[in-house]
């Protein structure tokens, strides 16, 4: 199991979440601390914070790493995987390179200790 932090730049790099990638199923969860406003977290999150709800399940994580990760169903997606020296797509690889960046927020994701 990995344990990132997911860190919001604009807010002074301030921890809003933990994405856990189990590597044996390769399935994610993300946990969110209470004391996080909906406001600070990137939009998927953001909608469990308004719910009140602390703990996103499989799917929803795995959604919100494809977000922020190049689709497999892209155009050029055999130049992107060779320029990234990737024999076949994983998002997770794809996640970790770009530290979980995206276009969309100022959001990023560090690993850290268990």
């Amino acid at each position: 199991m990995l344990k990132f932090a997911i860190k919001n730049a604009y807010y002074n790099g301030k921890t809003v979440g933990y994405l856990y990638y189990d590597e044996q199923r390769r399935e994610y969860e993300i946990e969110i601390p209470e004391s996080v406003k909906s406001y600070e977290a990137p939009f998927i999150i953001s909608d469990f914070i308004q719910k009140k709800q602390y703990r996103i399940g499989k799917d929803w994580s795995y959604r919100w790493v494809c977000q922020r990760v190049t689709p497999p169903e892209r155009q050029n997606i055999g130049q992107i995987l060779k320029a990234n020296h990737m024999t076949e797509y994983d998002e997770f690889k794809f996640l970790v390179k770009n530290e979980g960046r995206s276009c969309q927020d100022e959001c990023y994701i560090v690993e850290v200790d268990l």
